[in-house]
């Protein structure tokens, strides 16, 4: 008791607020005293004894209330407030059970099975429960704690609500059944318009703390679950930010709690209600928790509860795992519970009234989706009553709403068609012709009120492409209609915006309205149709990329009608297109279009051995089109983006691989030995370059040719090739993995018809900055050369190689750089290639003038770095080029830039330490040459440092570099 007292009498010391006077307001003291005072108070509130607590009660609360901890700014103290404030407000009362909490029943299969023995004892300590709740009074302090716990229930703070709930739980778990009514009655005032959203999720956790403790009386369901049911689908904007998936998560806890609290006779009348609103949270809510949540829910009812219809069918179908996807929620998880007739309709409804206006456009569209796949399974309801609800909501003042209904309107038009045609019947008929002309006014009108400019013009820009491409797709008979003009105008228009989801929307509607309604059967139709061609192709020759990009896109969706008999025009233009111009250099978006509408076209007139070249893919036109796709695997463009061109070269493998699997599929005679090879060779260059992305298209590409289905022929070095790359180990390669597939694709340098191709990749590779990158090329290169270190005919092969690169590519910085870098690479970490080198001192004398070529006029350090790299490797080597090497080192001595003069006095001076024993420079002159090399200071004067570079040359025996005449 003494100690009791002291521990009591010292927290109230410290919570005088004349102490906390001392320090200023929401300082770090202040934060922290009032922390441990707290804490200190909960654990004395919690673990001493009611009559013990009972007098310090009333003194520590209106203390608390004057230190301000109940609106304190910091969070753990709120929180701890409220646990303080609800411990206080239990010693108030007796600590028992009631008697008017509601029980479901034992929950105990032993007292179960010992029957009425135990029902009798339940029942005698009911009977003395009543009788002391009659004489239990609840005083001032009392209706004080509750109202800071209600006040708690609306704190800006999840975990003070949550706190507060429990509070609620625990408080009113002890007071009599009129006050605890109140307190029930006081937590559903929350749920109002007027509440915060806070508000209405403290309340559904005090609700479900409330029901979990058998505090919630069913007499008061009929209350609480049309607010559970607002509350389910509770999703409203405030200012900028929309509110609601906290409140959702936590009526589904309100839905939980209720199926573990109540007998399932109590909770009959809302079984219809409550498993469709739990239905449409695990199927269409936004967030992930909350679709779980729901889930969740609907299993623990279907457990417990057993009386939700057909729950063990949908439960098994609506899991916990299925609902995580959203689109796979909305788009086959809705289909399959919407067989069930009790949910169909209801499912419906809520994606209309509530899911069509949704403040997210993923949401809006999906909803649409949905809608069309639930139309099927109620044509009629769909035709006579969505239909005319979306109609009106399409010329509605709010964007979300024109734009969802808009979307919702034409996937229902398209589906209720399948449905028509499958049933034989028509859709004018099922819809009605008000319906029709609703349809066709929607976009005039749109357009009469300027809603298609501006920023909400481009959601009504892509809603209304799709709703052109639906009603195409609908077959709507409105052929010969001046609508048609009005449509094409305007996908015309989408295609060429910047904005890529109306672009792509636009460009799918135009194959569907073609092919509806512009067929070209008479001669006026065949007019317009050269006419398009014509505006088309030459759209290509712009100064605006989208234009191009977006025209390129427009000519791959020519139906066969619109192309047949101007093939030969279109194709030349795409061709065009995919070429590298110094207009045109950066558009790296618009040629990989047009690379991708060419293997369209393709596919859309066939391939034909002896066709027409203004009809089909033939023999004539076939290697034009190889060789536009081989040309674009060179497009390296960089720019602010990045390295772009590999857009291209992605673009490019890929249309080689369809376009190669469908000339095999008709005759594998079109392809030629010169074409096959260089495409082999190129492909495999792609798969073992930089980018892992295109690694692994490429990858992918090169697996599928050589172990095509009929077989590719004019492989070059075909079984060698397979022998390497086997099917097994194809179909199971990560070709994305520089560690997995490098050590393979060096093994084809082994073969003259991939060796050029396979070295420019690699070597291309290893001068990259990606460390790991770097690090597997090395290996799989030094790899390579070690297991063939007694093959000179091989290394051979190999050095000429990369110098027949470094002459093709002169100053090139994409390739020369990391050529040089790999270069430098081999000689300073691998032995295998010096005697090759020594043997023949031609290699060197090329490599000098190469480097010597590449280095004039150059600025760019890192070039220069690599460049006396290999210099200062060649020195070691027992060659007569060792003078000229010194002569290009001792240019480097005195060039313009310090930095340089620095970098190779250091690297010379480390070579000669090297190689001391290789009497690089007269023996005699070693000690003074390494002197001048370390004393001297190149970053400064230049006449200074060519004063020292001159002497040192004179030491070498090599005559000093002369200054050019101007």
């Amino acid at each position: 008791m003494s100690s009791c007292h002291n521990s009591l009498s010292t927290v109230l010391r410290l919570t005088n607020p004349q102490v906390l006077e001392k320090e200023p307001q929401g300082s770090v003291y202040d934060v922290f005293h009032k922390l441990g005072v707290l804490r200190a108070l909960g654990l004395i509130f919690k673990h001493g004894k009611r009559e013990e607590m009972l007098e310090f009660s009333q003194k520590v609360l209106p203390r608390l209330v004057a230190c301000g901890v109940t609106s304190s700014t910091d969070t753990p103290i709120r929180k701890l407030a409220m646990k303080v404030i609800q411990r206080i407000g239990l010693t108030f009362l007796k600590p028992r059970i009631m008697s008017w909490r509601y029980q479901r029943g034992s929950r105990s299969l032993a007292i179960n099975v010992q029957g009425s023995t135990s029902e009798h004892m339940q029942g005698d300590a009911v009977d003395k429960n009543a009788e002391e709740e009659d004489d239990e009074e609840v005083g001032e302090d009392m209706e004080e704690v509750i109202d800071y716990l209600l006040q708690g229930l609306k704190d800006q703070d999840t975990v003070v609500r949550w706190s507060a709930a429990k509070g609620i739980g625990r408080v009113t778990g002890r007071l009599p059944r009129e006050f605890g009514d109140e307190v029930v009655g006081a937590i559903l005032e929350l749920f109002s318009s007027r509440e915060s959203d806070k508000a209405w999720h403290g309340g559904c956790l005090a609700l479900a703390e409330l029901a979990r403790r058998g505090l919630l009386l069913p007499e008061r369901l009929p209350a609480v679950t049309p607010v559970l049911n607002r509350a389910l689908v509770y999703d409203e904007l405030k200012g900028k930010c929309f509110m609601g998936a906290n409140i959702r998560d936590a009526a589904c806890y309100l839905c939980w709690a209720f199926a573990r609290a109540y007998h399932p006779d109590q909770m009959a009348p809302y079984i219809r209600e409550l498993a469709t609103g739990l239905i449409i949270v695990a199927l269409f809510d936004r967030e992930i928790p909350c679709r779980r949540a729901g889930s969740a829910a609907f299993q623990e009812h279907v457990g417990r509860q057993g009386t939700f219809p057909h729950g063990i069918e949908i439960l098994t179908t609506v899991d916990y795992f299925a609902v995580g996807n959203r689109s796979n929620a909305f788009l086959k998880l809705s289909l399959q519970v919407a067989k069930y007739p009790e949910y169909t309709k209801a499912l419906i409804d809520h994606l209309v009234q509530l899911k069509v206006i949704h403040w997210d456009s993923a949401i809006r569209e999906l909803t649409a989706k949905a809608l069309h796949n639930l139309t099927p399974l109620a044509p009629d309801y769909m035709a006579k009553a969505v239909l005319p609800t979306l109609l009106e909501l399409t010329t509605s003042v709010k964007l979300v709403a024109r734009h969802g209904s808009i979307l919702a309107l034409s996937h229902i038009t398209h589906g209720l068609a399948l449905v028509t045609a499958k049933q034989g019947t028509s859709l004018v008929d099922l819809i009605g012709q008000d319906i029709l002309d609703g349809i066709v006014k929607i976009v005039p009108t749109l357009e009469e009120r300027k809603l298609l400019r501006g920023l909400d013009g481009e959601y009504m820009k892509q809603a209304t492409a799709v709703l052109i491409e639906k009603c195409s797709l609908a077959a709507l008979p409105l052929h010969h209609h001046e609508i048609l003009k009005v449509w094409h105008q305007l996908l015309e228009e989408c295609v060429v915006v910047i904005e890529e989801n109306i672009r792509l929307a636009a460009l799918q509607a135009l194959g569907p309205l073609w092919t509806t309604y512009f067929q070209p059967v008479s001669q006026a139709s065949l007019m317009w149709r050269d006419d398009l061609v014509v505006r088309y192709t030459a759209a290509l020759n712009t100064d605006k990329e989208i234009q191009s990009q977006g025209f390129s896109a427009a000519l791959g969706y020519l139906t066969l009608p619109l192309v047949q008999g101007k093939f030969d025009v279109v194709l030349p233009a795409l061709i065009r297109a995919t070429q590298i111009t110094p207009e045109t250099n950066t558009w790296a978006q618009a040629r990989q279009q047009a690379i991708t509408s060419i293997i369209r076209l393709v596919d859309t007139v066939g391939i034909q051995k002896d066709g027409k070249e203004s009809e089909q893919v033939c023999e004539g036109n076939l290697g034009s089109i190889y060789q536009a796709l081989l040309r674009s695997l060179d497009d390296y463009t960089m720019d602010r983006r990045g390295d772009i061109g590999a857009w291209v070269r992605e673009a490019a493998i890929t249309a080689l691989q369809t376009l190669t699997k469908m000339v095999l599929a008709k005759d594998p005679c079109l392809l030629s030995e010169e074409i096959v090879g260089e495409m082999m060779a190129r492909v495999c260059q792609q798969a073992a370059e930089r980018i892992d992305r295109t690694r692994k298209v490429a990858g992918t590409a090169f697996a599928a040719l050589l172990h095509s289905s009929p077989k590719l022929p004019h492989i070059p070095n075909v079984k060698e090739v397979e022998s390497i790359f086997p099917k097994e180990l194809c179909d199971g390669m990560n070709w994305a993995s520089e560690k997995s597939t490098f050590n393979l694709f060096m093994q084809l340098v082994d073969f003259p018809a991939y060796r050029p191709r396979v070295l420019l990749g690699v070597t291309y590779a290893a001068g990259g900055i990606s460390a790991n990158l770097s690090r597997y090329t090395s290996e799989a290169v030094h790899s390579y050369l070690s297991a063939r270190a007694e093959k000179e005919e091989v290394l051979a092969a190999f050095l000429e190689t990369l110098l027949e690169q470094l002459a093709t590519h002169q100053k090139v910085d994409r390739i020369t750089l990391p050529l040089l870098k790999t270069i430098g690479d081999l000689l300073s970490s691998s032995a295998v290639l010096d005697s090759v080198l020594e043997q023949d001192d031609s290699y060197i004398s090329r490599l000098l003038a190469l480097m010597k070529k590449e280095c004039q006029r150059c600025s760019d350090y890192h070039k220069l770095a690599a460049v006396i790299a290999v210099l200062c490797e060649l020195l070691r080597l027992s060659s007569p080029t060792t003078k000229a090497t010194l002569t290009q080192l001792a240019l480097f001595l005195g060039y313009q830039y310090p930095k340089v003069r620095a970098l190779t006095a250091t690297s010379l001076l480390t070579a000669l330490q090297d190689y001391c024993d290789q009497d690089i420079v007269p023996p005699d002159h070693l000690e003074e040459i390494t002197t001048i090399l370390e004393e001297t200071e190149w970053m400064n004067n230049l006449e200074d440092a060519r004063k020292q570079r001159n002497r040192i040359c004179d030491l070498c025996g090599i005559p000093p570099p002369q200054p050019k005449k101007k």
